[in-house]
């Protein structure tokens, strides 16, 4: 799970920051993927039951990708709340998931 958050921070750095965009997307793809894998080998091993706070990361991800759609489009609002506001959703998700999976662990630890 870190390693793909940090695969994605990077790679994000690298696409504003240099002149390799290609391989700062290639690097935000393979963090997603490793977060995405993480999420369903810890649904599939017990250690995550999904509930209400996925609701957190679809509105969070259907915010973020309609801030980054109406970046270049007129809006009433600056896209940039959307993308905000998607972000930090997508954040508590993200803490709640980590909570969720380490009181799992313990409960499996106790047991």
């Amino acid at each position: 799970m870190f390693a793909g958050i940090g695969f994605l921070i990077f790679g994000i750095l690298l696409r504003k920051l240099s002149g390799y965009p290609a391989i700062g997307l290639f690097l935000i793809l393979l963090g997603v993927a490793l977060k995405t894998y993480y999420i369903i080998q810890a649904i599939r091993s017990g250690l995550y039951r999904p509930g209400k706070e996925l609701w957190l990361l679809f509105i969070g991800l259907t915010l973020f990708l309609g801030g980054l759609y109406l970046r270049a489009k007129p809006f009433i609002l600056n896209p940039i709340y959307l993308i905000i506001l998607g972000l930090g959703l997508k954040i508590i998700f993200i803490i709640r998931f980590i909570q969720m999976v380490r009181l799992n662990r313990e409960k499996k630890i106790q047991s």
